[in-house]
């Protein structure tokens, strides 16, 4: 297998559509702090909610595909790699899943241009720190199409 990136796409992700988790929805989550990370997957492991979770944009395509997962919207960290990276890795993240789906932006960063960088983007907006439930609320309203 080449790690040869040079084209913008990345090859497909997963074979099913949305709700591919058995009896769930299945959340891409793009968050490099680990703790955050593993307390998400916990906190969310019993709630029919499956969060496929990676600190990058490559990682986070490549756990997918090991799963043979198409997830239903993408949760990601602002400034992954310490340094906002939004603008330039949804795009390319949604690129390679092949369909479009919500996206929610976490971020500690509540400047007034971040978060129209964030809207700009048909993106939505959590402000960290957050709470389980709120994301779990925020995910759920994003597939209804609310907000």
């Amino acid at each position: 297998m080449s790690n040869d990136r040079s084209n913008d796409q990345e090859p497909g992700v997963g074979h099913s559509g949305p709700g591919n988790a058995p009896g769930g929805v299945t959340v891409a989550f793009l968050e490099d702090d680990m703790v955050l990370r593993l307390c998400v997957e916990t906190v969310f492991e019993d709630s029919g909610i499956r969060i496929v979770g990676a600190s990058t944009p490559t990682a986070l395509l490549d756990a997918l595909r090991a799963r043979n997962l198409a997830p239903d919207i993408l949760v990601t960290d602002h400034h992954v790699g310490g340094h906002g990276v939004v603008p330039v890795s949804v795009p390319k993240v949604l690129a390679a899943i092949g369909r479009p789906i919500p996206v929610i932006v976490t971020t500690g960063d509540e400047s007034l241009a971040t978060k129209a960088e964030i809207r700009r983007g048909g993106w939505h907006f959590l402000s960290k720190p957050y709470d389980p439930e709120t994301l779990q609320a925020l995910i759920h309203s994003a597939l209804l199409g609310e907000g």
